[in-house]
């Protein structure tokens, strides 16, 4: 074979993340919500209780948890659990907003030829119907749905896993994230983090973060890629 004629193999491209349901949306008020509303009678599920517990996660993950440490008992736990995953389904379809501050963001990085990933804990179905809901499928951005319930998201193995899936050692990437699991599982992956707590993780550790933002508007998004991209 002519060495000539090889043809270079290509740079991984750099990836955007973003947790579609507490970044692109208010998904962890729902969440609170929805499983506040499915214990109502049993636990007075409180933000802090709520924060406790490991906020990322979903109602498999929290009732449970939270159950136990009300010291209650586990009576019908799945019925609980599917009422608050049927509330979530119904924000997804018919409440849930855009945050107005991501399309620049998504944007910005698509015009420096910036992959976007949507990260979701949800069943593709339903990571497909918040897309549709919130715009994001026409934006460009594509979607990774891991359909997690055994606790917080996104862990380490779950940065990990995305770098199994796209057959790279290295992965050049930023992660707008909003829980302390999130951060610590991106930096584990040698992410550039942009981090945006919600008045449910402000209290959590986010060392290691580029940015660490009330509000993912606070900083133009044109500066945020210029600070985080590493061309």
């Amino acid at each position: 074979m002519d060495k000539n004629n090889v043809t270079p193999k290509a740079s991984p491209r750099e990836v955007l993340f973003f947790e579609l349901e507490y970044i692109a949306t208010t998904g962890r008020a729902a969440l609170f919500d929805a499983v506040k509303k499915a214990l109502a009678g049993r636990v007075d599920v409180t933000p802090v209780s709520f924060g406790r517990t490991g906020a990322a996660g979903r109602p498999a993950a929290l009732i449970p948890e939270l159950l136990k440490a009300a010291g209650k008992e586990a009576a019908g736990t799945e019925e609980l659990i599917a009422a608050a995953e049927e509330a979530m389904a119904q924000f997804f379809a018919e409440k849930a907003e855009l945050n107005k501050a991501l399309p620049p963001l998504i944007k910005e990085a698509q015009s420096k030829n910036i992959q976007v990933v949507a990260m979701s804990a949800w069943p593709e179905e339903a990571a497909e119907t918040l897309m549709k809901r919130l715009g994001l499928d026409e934006m460009g951005v594509e979607l990774e749905a891991f359909d997690v319930t055994d606790g917080a998201f996104p862990r380490a193995d779950h940065w990990l896993r995305m770098l199994k899936v796209r057959n790279q050692e290295t992965l050049p990437a930023i992660a707008a994230v909003s829980s302390q699991t999130a951060c610590k599982g991106a930096l584990t992956a040698a992410a550039t983090c942009i981090a945006v707590p919600d008045e449910y993780t402000n209290f959590e550790d986010f060392s290691g973060a580029k940015f660490i933002l009330e509000s993912l508007g606070d900083v133009p998004a044109k500066e945020i890629i210029a600070l985080v991209t590493r061309r």
